[in-house]
């Protein structure tokens, strides 16, 4: 049994995979799958990501300056990284672990913590989904590529509440 955990000891995700993870690992707290079947996972302690084949097996990694939190990744194989402690969010391309684009929140007290990639089928296209939390009330809003970073506050001014014990939340069509 696999497990992401959002704090320690409290379960968010769990599923059944059969593998052995030959890895040391700190704590996994956000996972996601690319388009290539390979998986990716977000070590908050060890602050990098982790790319494993569906087997299990070591791929690469990819360290980055704040702890991980929550990832998704999105129909193109667009990767989104939440950095909560540093108020960032990554865009990576996940086979490669290169990071593409790097969005910061201006504003102090704002800060996202969760992700979510929603595919649109009518433009062929992700649409991506932050979590914001500003001053402790927590937001969801849709954001674009290109307009991530003013997205943000954006978000945390204009953007749907969301219930102050969320830690993470998944978009459907």
């Amino acid at each position: 049994m696999a497990q992401v955990l959002a704090v320690p000891g409290d379960v968010r995700h769990g599923f059944s995979y059969i593998c052995q993870f030959n890895h040391d690992f700190g704590r996994i707290t956000g996972i996601a799958a690319t388009t290539k079947g390979n998986i990716l996972l977000c070590d908050y302690v060890k602050k990098n990501l982790m790319l494993v084949d569906p087997s299990g097996h070591y791929l690469n990694n990819l360290d980055v300056d704040s702890e991980p939190y929550d990832l998704s990744v999105t129909n193109q194989n667009i990767g989104f990284i939440t950095l909560p402690n540093s108020r960032c969010v990554l865009q990576i391309d996940p086979d490669r672990m290169v990071v593409l684009f790097k969005a910061t929140c201006k504003k102090l007290n704002t800060t996202v913590f969760c992700v979510s990639a929603l595919e649109n089928t009518r433009k062929g296209l992700s649409e991506i989904f932050l979590g914001v939390n500003n001053d402790g009330c927590l937001y969801a809003g849709a954001v674009t590529y290109d307009k991530i970073s003013s997205s943000i506050t954006d978000i945390s001014q204009n953007g749907q509440s969301i219930g102050s014990c969320v830690v993470k939340f998944h978009t459907v069509y």
